[in-house]
């Protein structure tokens, strides 16, 4: 019997603070104007951010299609010279491992003047140039990622004409620590709009 009265007591104190709640109004109420509502609803960085994983799409989505050249292109070389350089590092790698394992002097005619130290210098020479590759590759993506997101937060920044700067001389009275005199102090005033 304590227990039902518990459960009862609960329940009506649940009820009234739902009660109360509900009945609740907030006293002040803020409308925005439509393009503050808007903007959140609109443009959103994150969603800039996310579909820049596919390259491009993130420029598209602000709208900055002058960019997409560059982005591929950018992207697009830097393939091309990761593709050309492990080639090339294959090409003297197995040229290398060919000459060390059967102890012939060259494998390829085109090499046969070329000292076996020099094959292998040459073969890690297009290696490190296609690790810089793989890192350009690497560096311009992100950079794809990083200027979606900038872009999609700066999409409503407002560049009008009244933009202005002015100089200006200006004089104010200065106070010496400790004495009630003043002195008269020139300066420049600078105004940004």
């Amino acid at each position: 019997m304590k227990s039902m009265k518990t459960i009862l007591s609960f329940m009506v104190v649940f009820i009234f603070i739902l009660n109360s709640l509900s009945a609740q109004n907030d006293s002040v109420s803020v409308k925005l104007p439509k393009y503050i509502s808007d903007i959140q609803l609109k443009h959103n960085p994150k969603i800039a951010s996310y579909l820049s994983i596919i390259p491009g799409a993130g420029q598209i989505y602000n709208k900055k299609y002058w960019k997409l050249p560059i982005v591929y292109a950018g992207l697009g070389t830097a393939s091309y010279l990761i593709n050309y350089y492990y080639n090339k590092s294959q090409y003297y790698r197995n040229e290398y491992v060919y000459r060390i394992n059967y102890g012939v002097t060259f494998h390829d005619p085109d090499l046969a003047d070329i000292p076996t130290e020099n094959v292998l210098a040459t073969r890690n020479t297009y290696r490190s140039r296609m690790e810089i590759s793989i890192a350009a590759f690497a560096i311009i993506y992100a950079l794809n990622i990083v200027d979606a997101t900038v872009d999609a937060h700066l999409y409503y920044f407002d560049i009008s004409d009244d933009l202005s700067m002015t100089l200006k001389p200006s004089l104010q009275m200065y106070q010496f620590s400790g004495d009630l005199t003043f002195a008269p102090s020139i300066g420049l005033k600078l105004k940004l709009k």
